[in-house]
């Protein structure tokens, strides 16, 4: 196992190098974590619980649970690089991480607007959902969101978007289904509850957005270097993300009823919605878990088609379970959507699930997309130089032979990416990292060594 130092939770010198751990020799996972950065999260949980256990409100805790990751990503970590704060965290960045102050805002504001004024309600929960979780979080996914390669393995510009759009995406389809299947009164207005929130935001969101994030980053980097993917881990990291959204639905229904979480029970039950939640898990984790198998990696040889295709497993399971958990929250089945004089929650609700499936699948798999070229530019300039001359090159052996499975515009755009990232490296730095690749490419089977080096030659010519 990785023993962490006191300084940037990096492993000792001469820890063995066995898979994504092997980085952390010489990689911290985020310089200046231990001695710096947490000492200071733990006064804010302490100043937290202190004030919510004197005041009983979870406001404080909420409020501890914004700070901590902005803290961690805004934190100045580039300075012992020498790289100016802006150069590697860019304003899209910042503004992103700055617009999460909304959540706090937005909550207090729902839960000060009095039970009569129902529209208001129904307005402010929205566009919690849309806006401050889902379209702001669009801004950090493109390129110019993305800073310059640090010398770190936890990048939280390179998971932000894509999993605050993950996020985003399942809230407005859950929220907006049960504006349209739940009519029982109050259920479709949001009372809100601070603890309840916390909930969402400490065992939802944070198991969604970072968690999940670095997680799937520490085991892309382990298939890259070991050259294989466990059915196992791949079915684990499924069922991670149904535990996350569970508990994430659990404590929106608490906040939607304004309801201290664990002090009374608050789902009605359902036999058939409970079949259908299992059903509909069973059918998300198998299925998406094959077609990954089936994509393979690199990771960034993903496709849009295939980033559709496996969000659109994603989308479908997941009408099919919120529809179950519907029908378990209020002990009703089958539901129908809300018509008459409830037609506006209807209206409302089928506007944040388009607007979540929107986001799951076109925004997401560009969002995908736009980030392999800074994703290929710190595995060039930071990831593989950690790595000794043996693992660097069986990691570019494993990147390049699947990469040869791709069509060869798909081939030529990676490689394309490729070139210009090696481009912006020292000469020293870049001579030895072509080095590495021409090892790794001499123990390809000729046919695949050809056609890289084909692909190789087209681009280099045409730049």
């Amino acid at each position: 196992m990785v023993k962490a130092s006191s300084e940037g939770m990096a492993a000792e010198p001469g820890s063995p190098q066995t898979g994504s751990e092997g980085v952390h020799a010489t990689l911290p996972l985020f310089p200046g974590f231990r001695s710096k950065i947490l000492p200071i999260l733990v006064a804010y949980w302490i100043i937290g619980v202190a004030l919510a256990s004197a005041s009983g409100s979870g406001m404080p805790l909420v409020i501890a649970g914004w700070l901590t990751p902005t803290t961690i990503m805004l934190w100045p970590v580039g300075r012992g690089s020498g790289l100016r704060y802006t150069e590697y965290r860019s304003p899209w960045f910042i503004g992103s991480v700055a617009s999460m102050a909304g959540v706090p805002i937005t909550v207090y504001l729902l839960i000060s607007t009095p039970m009569s004024d129902a529209w208001a309600k129904h307005f402010l929960i929205a566009f919690l959902i849309a806006v401050v979780i889902g379209l702001f979080g669009v801004e950090t996914a493109h390129t110019r969101a993305f800073g310059k390669p640090v010398k770190m393995f936890f990048r939280p510009d390179l998971i932000l978007g894509n999993n605050r759009i993950l996020a985003g995406g399942l809230a407005a389809m859950a929220i907006g289904m049960k504006f349209m299947f739940t009519d029982a009164a109050p259920g479709d207005v949001p009372h809100g509850n601070w603890y309840a929130f916390f909930g969402i935001i400490a065992l939802g969101l944070y198991q969604l957005i970072p968690l999940r994030g670095l997680t799937k980053m520490r085991m892309s980097l382990g298939r890259i270097i070991n050259g294989r993917s466990s059915t196992g881990v791949t079915i684990l990291k499924e069922l991670w993300l149904i535990g996350g959204i569970s508990l994430m639905l659990f404590f929106a229904h608490n906040f939607f009823g304004g309801v201290t979480p664990f002090t009374r029970n608050v789902l009605a039950g359902s036999t058939p919605g409970s079949l259908i939640m299992v059903a509909s898990a069973a059918l998300i984790i198998l299925l998406r878990s094959a077609y990954k198998k089936r994509i393979g990696d690199p990771f960034i040889k993903e496709t849009v088609a295939q980033s559709l295709v496996k969000d659109a497993i994603l989308v479908v399971g997941m009408t099919a379970y919120f529809y179950g958990y519907i029908a378990v929250m209020v002990d009703h089945f089958p539901r129908t959507p809300n018509l008459g004089p409830n037609l506006p929650l209807t209206l409302i609700g089928l506007t944040l699930y388009v607007w979540g499936v929107l986001l799951l699948l076109p925004v997401r798999a560009w969002a995908r997309q736009q980030a392999k070229k800074p994703v290929i530019e710190q595995m060039l300039s930071v990831v593989l130089p950690s790595l000794d001359p043996e693992r660097r090159k069986a990691a570019l052996r494993n990147m390049l032979s699947g990469l040869c499975t791709l069509p060869e515009r798909q081939l030529e755009r990676i490689v394309r990416l490729q070139f210009s990232a090696l481009q912006q490296l020292s000469d020293a730095l870049r001579g030895t990292l072509l080095a590495s690749q021409m090892e790794a490419l001499s123990e390809l089977p000729e046919e695949a060594r050809l056609r890289m080096m084909k692909t190789m030659d087209k681009v280099m010519m045409a730049t």
